[in-house]
């Protein structure tokens, strides 16, 4: 595909010539720097509209005066979910309820907030290099933000199906390690991307960058599927036996899921003080978030009066806002695969494509956030305070140790050497240590066995 010869692309060829020949799409930052010290700082509209035709193709495309209006149109809706993020935590925090994804949501809401005002801000004028950087940078970023809690949403999924399996050291360092790594996607993709706009460079480099950020495209389309995994690795696998026999601290005081229900005030903390009177097994139990049709030993209160509480409409939630951030991933990596230059104008790099994804997409996504009231089917207890987990209790036994026998039979035989065994009653609980009768106080008596978490659990449980 060929267009004509214009007198731009003279002036085009000129600069890129007094700089030793780089890459047509390269350095159009120092290209506008050099072309207005030529033609004067108001260059000329064919010049600017030439310069940017030759840019490495851009999901969204390149914004011109058309996108101001959404531009703005979209910042204004995500600040004003920024702020119901934000009154939610605050509601919540208020009341003890500590759900610190809901402030991380805030952070988000401001972020695309700052995107899109740097993307009409960019529409202006394309040759605001910085700003259109900037711009496309916070949009990213907080792209793959969603992406990130939608995995700790998954794996808190994962957690409550699979609580051994997921409070393992290996598991948890696994998931850490994956976070740590998707922030290294994350700085690859804005360096790669950056740097030919910024810089002049050679066919070859301009070829190495354009491969690196192909790479990290599929890198981000890879990390979006691993909420997908952990679901599918949730309801695949059936618990286990040692899943059915662990002791789980579930958030019991919440009653419901309803989008206008909010916890009773300081609900947590409560039920974290009646933790000082129970038993080790009970305080060192595996943190889960709140459901009834578990499988498992759960740690209750003194009641177990709730409304039912399902996690079938939690999965959905997670389902479908994975499946809409994956959708932008791949939409995205197409058009870096495609590697045009923007002049060719492929459908997938228009500009409603991006508005679509990263626009109406997450804004479906935060709704289902806030409607589906995540701050309760995913909030999981927070860790008892050190002084609670700090408390030794001795662990009672029904029956008698090994030092109580060996101390019950040396007073039978002493009995027995000086023929008195006719007065000794076996059947006084105040006169053996090893009574069959005498149970220990404030002991149930439970011939099942309960399995509580091990050294393999972690800190890194998010």
């Amino acid at each position: 595909m060929t267009r004509e010869y214009t007198a731009a692309d003279g002036i085009l060829s000129l600069i890129y010539s007094l700089n030793n020949g780089p890459a047509h799409g390269t350095g159009v930052k120092k290209l506008s720097e050099t072309a207005r010290n030529l033609l004067g700082h108001d260059l000329p509209p064919a010049v600017v509209v030439r310069a940017a035709s030759y840019l490495n193709n851009l999901y969204g495309n390149y914004p011109t005066r058309s996108d101001i209006a959404p531009s703005i149109v979209f910042c204004v809706i995500f600040f004003v979910i920024g702020i119901c993020h934000l009154t939610l935590f605050l509601v919540n925090f208020s009341r003890g309820h500590f759900f610190y994804i809901s402030f991380l949501w805030f952070l988000y809401g401001m972020g695309k907030t700052i995107g899109f005002a740097l993307r009409a801000v960019w529409a202006t004028d394309v040759t605001l290099v910085d700003t259109g950087i900037a711009g496309e940078v916070f949009l990213i970023i907080f792209a793959v933000f969603l992406t990130t809690i939608n995995l700790i949403l998954a794996q808190r999924l994962f957690s409550w199906r699979h609580p051994v399996g997921g409070a393992r050291r290996l598991f948890n360092y696994t998931m850490f390690a994956l976070y740590c790594l998707v922030a290294l996607v994350v700085v690859l993709t804005i360096v790669s991307s950056a740097v030919p706009y910024l810089y002049y460079l050679s066919a070859r480099a301009y070829r190495n960058y354009q491969i690196c950020v192909m790479t990290s495209a599929v890198l981000i389309f890879l990390y979006s599927l691993t909420a997908v995994s952990l679901l599918a690795l949730s309801y695949f696998f059936k618990p286990t036996r040692k899943d059915e026999n662990l002791y789980t601290y579930q958030p019991w005081w919440i009653e419901s899921f309803s989008p206008f229900y909010f916890v009773k005030k300081n609900a947590a903390r409560d039920a974290e003080e009646t933790f000082m009177k129970r038993n080790h097994n009970h305080r060192h139990a595996i943190r889960v978030i709140a459901a009834t049709h578990h499988h498992y030993n759960m740690v209750e209160g003194l009641t177990n009066q709730r409304g039912t509480l399902e996690h079938n409409k939690s999965i959905i939630i997670v389902t479908i806002t994975t499946l809409l951030t994956m959708a932008e991933a791949v939409l995205r990596g197409i058009v870096c695969f495609q590697t045009d230059q923007a002049w060719v104008n492929r459908p997938l790099a228009r500009p409603i494509v991006a508005y679509m994804t990263w626009g109406v997409a997450e804004v479906l996504v935060n709704v289902l956030y806030l409607v589906g009231r995540v701050d309760l089917r995913f909030y999981r207890p927070d860790i008892l305070p050190a002084r609670v987990r700090a408390i030794i209790t001795a662990e009672q036994s029904f029956f008698a140790s090994r030092n109580q026998s060996r101390h019950a039979s040396q007073q039978v035989s002493d009995v027995e050497s000086d023929e008195e065994v006719s007065d000794f009653e076996f059947e006084s609980p105040s006169s053996s240590p090893i009574s069959s009768k005498a149970e220990p106080p404030h002991y149930a008596r439970d011939e099942k066995k309960y399995e509580t978490s091990s050294d393999n659990e972690s800190e890194f449980n998010f």
